[in-house]
Formats: C-alpha cells, sequence, structure tokens
C-alpha cells in the first residue's frame, strides 16, 4: 500500500510546481521586509546631522504616524521625529549611537540595544534599549526607548 502513495505524492508535489501556476504567479515578487535594515536606518537617523539625508531616512524608516516615545523625549510623524531628534543632537554634539546588541525580531515586535559616547568628542556614556513595531511594509509604527546607562547629573558643590 505503501508503494500506491508515493507515486501519488509525487504527482502532487509535480503539479503543486507545474508550468500553469508559473503563469499565475506574479511577474515580479517583492522582498519581504528586512528588521535588520530598518533598525540600522533607524540608528543612522539618530546620527545624520544633514537636515535633508535625516529626514529622507526618518521617511524611509518610520511609517507616517510612526512616533518614538522615552522619559525624556517624544515625537509623533516625521515632522516631529525629526524636531526631537535635532533637538537630541544639539543636547549631545559629537554623540553616535551604535548598535551593541542582536536584533531580535518576532511577530512584528523588535527588540535591540544601542551605546552612545565613551569617546573622546563624546566622553560620557550612555546606552539604551528600544522595543519597537513594525508595519507590513518593515517600516517603524513606534518604538519605546529606555535608558540603560546614563551619567548622573552633576549637582553644585556643596559648600
Amino acid at each position: 500500500m505503501n508503494r500506491l502513495l508515493v507515486p501519488a505524492l509525487v504527482i502532487l508535489c509535480s503539479w503543486s510546481a507545474s508550468a500553469e501556476d508559473k503563469r499565475a504567479a506574479p511577474a515580479e515578487t517583492q522582498r519581504a521586509p528586512n528588521i535588520n535594515e530598518t533598525v540600522v536606518r533607524y540608528l543612522a537617523a539618530w546620527n545624520e546631522r544633514d537636515p535633508k539625508r535625516r529626514r529622507e531616512l526618518i521617511a524611509r524608516t518610520w511609517a507616517e504616524d510612526g512616533s518614538y516615545i522615552d522619559a525624556h523625549r517624544r515625537g509623533v510623524g516625521h515632522n516631529a521625529i525629526d524636531a526631537m531628534i535635532e533637538k537630541a543632537q544639539v543636547q549631545f554634539p559629537g554623540y553616535q549611537l551604535r548598535l551593541v546588541s542582536g536584533i531580535e525580531a518576532h511577530n512584528g515586535y523588535v527588540r535591540f540595544s544601542w551605546a552612545a559616547g565613551g569617546l573622546e568628542q563624546a566622553p560620557l556614556y550612555i546606552a539604551g534599549t528600544d522595543f519597537a513595531t513594525a508595519g507590513d511594509d518593515g517600516r517603524l509604527k513606534s518604538v519605546i526607548g529606555f535608558v540603560d546607562a546614563m551619567p548622573a547629573p552633576v549637582q553644585a558643590a556643596r559648600q
């Protein structure tokens, strides 16, 4: 009886890849969004000092109504995210975010950690972990940022 099933399976497998099915498939298949590329663009947007290039990165990285929120800043939509990043760059001149973890993603969610500073031009070390949701097009819908390491505020010397 097993001998009869094998030819039937071969026929079914052959049928699924028939020439008729290939004609019905679209001529071009769209490449699935790559969340790793999205995270790389996300970090590049935070590091980009040229306003025009930063806005282009933001548009390619976030959905139109995408959002970012952490304990110190918030932005909803491309213009607000751009203004928020520019303000952070003014606050932390010379700082460049870099990926310091793997990128974990599943079911439209992503998590990764970053660090900045610890260098001569940006001596204070800052690090964080971001959690995000991504849309079907691979762009970010929301990012929630958490600071993992930040220098303590400088307090006036006690007299």
